[in-house]
């Protein structure tokens, strides 16, 4: 039996052919060494997928025209954040779930018949390749949905694109590095890290695109490396301060805002600012750099020398590289529960407590949700050491691991609870040298920072230097 020839454009490459055989032009054909009953295989399936699309956006549309909400912003950038909110579920029947309780979508509205229909979308093989397009691109269903006109609807629903996710595939990503020194973090209380990006009040927890060992990409969950450097970087910074006397305060500090910034932010670019003439002085002006001056800050103020910095235009390397902690998980091949499962939304409301607000008053209460990882999962990551740090600055990353440790708290929203983690550290090196070394020579430590211009009152805090 002769297939039919017929012009139009490619199901595969999108391109327009004058001889489409299958719905696939010559170059497919050839390329993919596709022969006439594939061709039949390959239109059922794209036929296939085009239904499951169709069905999951006549969904979204309904619970679009359902929704109860009233917002004093644009209704469809809501729209579109509650669709960034909802398809970080793990399946597309969850997705709509949320997504239908996000917009308080009036059930009864949406009809029998196009719930069944849904449902049988739900659970198609190729349900997961359509979440995923539309977690790719959340906007851009927002807005095919959004369509007012329906042929419009249709034509944008015919030219999506979906890439086929193979059920069977259950690749990981290339096993994390043994880093030199250990971090293992379980959550006592869910870990809050927000991503670049928001939805609305939704913050959704920070991921990375990864590929697997069969190439396939994946966003996993993550708690950066360099969130727990700055962590050690403010945690050393107090204890500094505290080991020389000085009161470590955010508002009224006890050294100059150059330098504050210096401990805590890890840099100042102001080069040109008059408190700095004297760490001008001491590390070179316009660009230049004093191997001397570069040596005694690293040899007096080793966090900062192990941590780094920026000075003016000077970059200050580090001398220790942190790594991200990864949870524990299928995916990241370091676990068995799939990712998805340590993911939860925490909801936050702050509530009208004014009792003699009118009808013609502001409401002012808020609420706001937060994707977190559960409390009970474990993170693992770590930190290597670089071989030119001295054995104080060893021992300076070794108190900060320890200040770390002794706090308990990582990632954001600490002050609602979120973030309690019980940390254990192997492989680091022995804190109490540093400590025994910020003692002898807690003297010599206060006049260089005086005579860099470090020390607010510097007169005052030059009398109490002592040994």
């Amino acid at each position: 039996m002769s297939e039919k020839v017929v012009i139009g454009d490619c199901e595969l490459c999108g391109e327009w052919a004058s001889h489409l055989v299958g719905g696939v032009c010559a170059s497919c054909r050839d390329g993919f060494d596709l022969r006439p009953q594939q061709f039949l295989d390959l239109s059922l399936q794209m036929e296939k997928t085009m239904t499951t699309i169709r069905k999951t956006f006549d969904m979204i549309r309904s619970l679009k025209k359902a929704s109860g909400i009233k917002v004093s912003r644009n209704f469809e950038g809501f729209f579109a954040d509650r669709i960034v909110h909802a398809v970080t579920e793990p399946t597309l029947l969850d997705a709509i779930e949320r997504l239908a309780k996000g917009l308080d979508a009036s059930i009864e509205y949406v009809g029998g018949d196009r719930v069944a229909k849904f449902m049988e979308a739900a659970h198609a093989p190729d349900a997961s390749a359509v979440l995923a397009w539309i977690r790719q691109h959340p906007r851009v269903a927002a807005m095919v949905a959004g369509m007012r006109n329906d042929e419009d609807y249709a034509n944008a629903l015919s030219v999506i694109q979906i890439t086929p996710i193979d059920a069977a595939d259950d690749s990981v990503v290339t096993t994390q590095p043994e880093y030199a020194i250990k971090i293992t973090a379980r959550m006592l209380s869910p870990l809050a890290h927000g991503a670049d990006n928001k939805a609305g009040n939704a913050t959704l927890f920070r991921r990375r695109q990864t590929i697997t060992e069969t190439g396939r990409v994946l966003e996993l969950p993550f708690y950066s490396g360099n969130a727990i450097r700055g962590q050690i970087r403010d945690l050393l910074a107090d204890h500094l301060l505290s080991a020389l006397g000085l009161t470590p305060r955010r508002d009224k500090p006890p050294v100059n805002i150059w330098f504050f910034h210096i401990l805590y932010a890890g840099g100042v670019l102001e080069e040109q600012s008059k408190v700095m003439d004297a760490i001008n002085k001491e590390l070179g002006k316009s660009g230049s750099l004093r191997t001397d001056g570069l040596r005694r800050l690293r040899d007096m103020i080793p966090s900062l020398s192990m941590l780094g910095s920026a000075i003016g235009n000077r970059i200050i390397p580090g001398r220790v590289y942190v790594g991200d902690l990864r949870p524990c998980c299928r995916e990241w091949g370091n676990g068995d529960m799939p990712a998805a499962q340590l993911m939860e939304w925490s909801f936050l409301t702050r509530r009208e407590d004014y009792e003699g607000r009118t009808a013609e008053d502001n409401h002012t209460g808020m609420i706001a949700n937060t994707e977190v990882l559960k409390a009970g999962t474990v993170l693992v990551g770590g930190l290597d050491i670089d071989g030119h740090a001295s054995e104080i600055e060893r021992a300076v990353i070794a108190r900060g691991l320890q200040l770390l440790v002794q706090r308990g708290m990582l990632g954001a929203e600490n002050r609602r609870g979120m973030g309690k983690a019980a940390l254990t550290i192997e492989g680091a090196p022995d804190a109490a040298f540093y400590d025994a070394w910020l003692a002898d020579n807690r003297g010599a430590i206060i006049e260089y920072l005086n005579e860099i211009g470090a020390i607010a009152n510097a007169s005052s805090s030059s009398d109490s230097g002592g040994d």
